[in-house]
């Protein structure tokens, strides 16, 4: 119960942080397109860019990107199967240990 217990909190920790880092992009640039910026989510991938002043073509901007989406969360859930496994190896050593 502890192996299992230990990674579904670094898993779920993993996927709330990977969550913070692809929305607090947005959070902090959300209508910047109204003031010739440009709105993004997405960390490490932005898979959300709208805004600027110039064309599309131009700045980059489109608004939504699938495959960049998919890039991020496929590399969320790598991270968090990742951290997963750790805690669970981590509290395998420890059990064993006492």
């Amino acid at each position: 119960m502890r192996a299992k217990t230990a990674f579904s909190t670094a898993f779920l920790a993993t996927i709330f942080i990977a969550f913070l880092a692809n929305a607090v992009p947005y959070f902090l640039t959300r209508r910047a397109y109204q003031r010739d910026g440009q709105e993004v989510a997405g960390f490490p991938f932005l898979f959300r860019k709208v805004g600027g002043d110039c064309g599309v073509s131009a700045c980059d901007s489109y608004g939504f990107h699938v495959v960049h989406f998919a890039a991020d969360a496929g590399l969320a859930l790598a991270c968090a199967l990742f951290a997963g496994y750790i805690a669970l190896r981590w509290a395998g050593r420890v059990r064993a240990g006492t």
